[in-house]
């Protein structure tokens, strides 16, 4: 692998790491409209819209979609690097959230560090593999 392709796997490590590890960021926004796309071949998507804040949408399940009312107040918790929607809250009520995220990213980030530092290899040596097959 190149040297641009290992600094790109180790920024885009970082970045995931800072993400996933910083503290969550929260602020208070107004539900503006609900959205629901039915799919036959999975469950159907539950989306959140929101005015005022980082974060534009949020996907919810069944319940936390019919709890919210267009104009409602609603505290959003986003991560700090890619505003993503970790938690949907009503006062102290969580409505919905995605704990795992964090320890989920740990796979992508291991990864593409290990990229990175040179310990796996990504391209192969066609001519080695000739060789094994052709003698």
């Amino acid at each position: 692998m190149d040297v641009l392709t290992r600094l790109a796997a180790l920024i885009i490590a970082i970045l995931l790491a800072i993400d996933a590890f910083s503290g969550e960021r929260s602020e208070t926004v107004r539900v503006e409209r609900h959205s629901h796309g039915a799919r036959w071949h999975r469950d159907d998507d539950y989306r959140l819209h929101f005015a005022g804040g980082r974060v534009e949408s949020c996907a919810v399940g069944w319940p936390a979609w019919s709890a919210w009312r267009d104009g409602d107040e609603a505290v959003v918790d986003t991560s700090r690097v890619f505003k993503t929607c970790d938690g949907i809250r009503r006062a102290d009520e969580a409505m919905a959230s995605s704990n795992l995220r964090g320890w989920l990213t740990l796979l992508p980030i291991a990864l593409l560090l290990a990229a990175a530092f040179g310990w796996i290899q990504f391209e192969r040596d066609l001519r080695a593999e000739r060789r094994r097959w052709f003698g």
